[in-house]
């Protein structure tokens, strides 16, 4: 190569209002001062004539793991739609967890609120419980990818990785993943440094609504952050 630059320069920006959003730390989502350990796993969740679902790989961190699904179509077989606004539940797959201990996280399709306290009973105490995010959606096409977040590590020897897909003939169908290695993998996460401190009381950025989406996420979901780096949460709700 010359001594010349290899990229031209950037043309001068515009002048745009300063804007800046802060960084924190959010336990529901992996951690941004840490680069975990990617584990591959080649799990086969269903495979059929059309449709072929696995989940590929984990990153795993000490806060939690993030499972990342692949599906294959064959071409031709998606069909076409005449609608706008195409039916949302051919778009991607359901997605589920079931951990040791019998928790459901992704079951739901709505959540129902919980119901208001009498007013002489005290606070509950705040009780951990798991957290499932999802931090990648499919973008469409033959071949489409997700992952999802689970907070924190599951305990026990396993979990189990639940899809459903009816539209493009996927039913109920389940796949374990064993945990021991992904735990083990988890130590070994690269710590690059200090976190950002926890979001300010009252403001916690659009990703904040994330835990009360719908069936992935948790309902009635409050966040603790005694300490920078807390994974305290507490709900009222009891399953996902």
């Amino acid at each position: 190569m010359t001594d010349a630059p290899f990229f031209e320069p950037w043309p001068d920006p515009e002048a745009e209002p300063e804007a800046h959003s802060p960084d924190v730390d959010l336990p529901w989502t992996p951690p941004v001062h840490v680069a975990g350990v990617v584990v591959p796993v080649e799990v086969e969740l269903y495979r059929g004539d059309d449709v072929v679902m696995q989940v590929t790989h984990v990153v795993a961190y000490r806060r939690g793991l993030e499972v990342h699904l692949a599906t294959w179509q064959r071409p031709g077989t998606r069909g076409s739609s005449s609608s706008y606004l195409p039916d949302w539940r051919t778009q991607e797959p359901r997605v589920g967890f079931l951990l040791a201990d019998g928790t459901r996280l992704g079951n739901r399709v709505s959540a129902e609120p919980s119901p208001e306290p009498e007013p002489e009973s005290p606070a509950p105490v705040p009780v951990p419980v798991p957290v499932l995010a999802q931090t990648s959606g499919p973008s469409g096409g033959l071949r489409s990818a997700s992952s999802w977040w689970i907070h924190p590590f599951p305990g026990g020897d396993a979990l189990d990785v639940v899809v459903e897909w009816e539209p493009v003939g996927v039913p109920e169908t389940s796949a374990r993943l064993d945990l021991s290695g992904l735990r083990d993998a988890a130590e070994r996460e690269d710590v690059l440094w200090d976190p950002p401190p926890p979001p300010e009381e009252g403001y916690y950025g659009w990703s904040a609504y994330a835990p009360t989406i719908g069936e992935v996420y948790r309902s009635d979901l409050s966040l603790s952050f005694d300490e920078p780096d807390s994974e305290s949460r507490s709900a009222q709700s009891g399953e996902v």
